[in-house]
């Protein structure tokens, strides 16, 4: 009969398949390095869905990892075991007999080496190398229990903890050299503690975050950075000053944001100090755009919420100002109610406001909180003593 060995005992649940049994060809297409390899033997368990090759490297040296000289003095040889991608909805295990060897260099400190499998698996790694990319791609894309609830489908369980573990003690890529970068303000906590970002413009990803918004820090920033010739930035002089001292070479541009927002303050400002001139342009342009010879009455012009700048900033600074002045009245009607005896519950009933929080802030101040809790344990005491 003829087929492979296995196919005509598949009602068995381990077929093995021994050094005298020719392996099939395609078999070493699917191993990772079949150039270095020889497959002694494979196992199929089909109760498991495991797939167990057992490989000798065929290698006539070793080179020593110290010293990188080829030895061809076998020393002697152990098993390693390793996981690899599956094959379909089988598990693959490797079983690789590899050598340790004498190394031939008198000079070199070390004796004896073990063979390395470059293009296999790391030193003392359990999986191979195109395994633990695989499980990489998996734990930076979804986690530990996303990722993990993935691997299941793909034939290769993984618990959230190694996947995590993975991703942990994968190798940092090194940014490409810095040549535009933007700098901007971002926020900890809004308006109280903002930090500095720093983005590649050529590739739009983020290159670091510095701790604080200071002209130091980003002074620093790019005085280690010197390939960098251009720096876009917001309008802030820290940043000005920052990039000035750190790159006085680079050119120093203003972002897209920034940029349209100088135009339309520009605009607005310009429109608003000729308001006749932009009524008589809407109204040419509206004969123009009806073919109406006679002249038109135009109505008057939505000038904004604000006429100007200058009078936003000031009805700002007055708004601000009537509300510390209400502030302060009633820190003073506080004060006097206080003085005259009437408990905490009392006030803040007279004067509808949260008894425990506005009183010990506005009413008291963080200086007499022990004024605070001796008032509130007396009306405690006292609602006790009523019910």
């Amino acid at each position: 009969m003829s087929g492979p060995p296995f196919s005509l005992q598949l009602h068995r649940t381990t077929v093995w398949c021994g050094a005298t049994t020719p392996p099939v060809p395609f078999i070493y297409r699917l191993l990772p390095d079949a150039s270095r390899f020889r497959v002694h033997a494979w196992a199929i368990n089909y109760r498991l869905a495991q797939i167990t090759l057992t490989l000798v490297s065929t290698p006539p040296r070793g080179r020593c990892p110290l010293c990188g000289r080829a030895s061809p003095r076998i020393h002697s040889r152990y098993q390693r075991t390793l996981a690899d991608l599956p094959w379909a909805t089988f598990h693959v295990r490797l079983e690789v007999r590899v050598r340790k060897f004498f190394c031939t260099n008198t000079a070199c400190q070390r004796r004896i080496f073990t063979e390395r499998l470059p293009d296999v698996a790391q030193p003392w790694a359990r999986r191979t190398l195109r395994l633990a990319d695989s499980l990489l791609a998996v734990g930076v894309a979804l986690g530990g229990r996303a990722g993990s609830r993935l691997t299941q489908r793909l034939q290769r369980p993984t618990p959230p903890a190694t996947l995590l573990q993975v991703v942990h003690h994968a190798a940092v890529p090194q940014p490409p050299e810095l040549h535009a970068v933007g700098v901007d303000e971002w926020s900890w906590r809004r308006g109280h503690r903002y930090g500095t970002i720093v983005v590649n413009l050529e590739t739009h990803r983020v290159v670091d975050l510095l701790p604080d918004r200071s002209t130091a820090s980003v002074a620093q920033w790019l005085a280690q950075h010197p390939g960098i010739t251009v720096v876009s930035r917001d309008r802030s002089d820290l940043y000005a000053n920052g990039i000035t001292q750190g790159a006085p070479r680079a050119i120093q541009v203003v972002d897209r944001f920034h940029l349209v927002a100088n135009l339309r303050e520009a605009l607005e400002t310009f429109f608003l100090a000729h308001p006749a001139a932009l009524k008589q342009a809407a109204a040419n342009t509206a004969q123009t755009l009806t073919q109406n010879v006679e002249p038109i009455s135009v109505p008057e012009m939505y000038r904004g919420r604000h006429r100007s700048p200058q009078n936003w900033l000031e009805r700002q600074q007055h708004q601000r100002q009537q509300r510390h002045a209400a502030r302060m009245a009633r820190d003073e009607t506080m004060c006097q109610l206080s003085n005259a005896g009437m408990t905490v519950a009392a006030i803040a009933r007279r004067l509808h406001i949260n008894r425990l929080k506005l009183l010990k802030r506005q009413g008291y101040g963080r200086a007499h909180v022990a004024l605070l809790r001796q008032r509130l344990v007396q009306d405690s005491a006292s609602t006790m003593l009523i019910a």
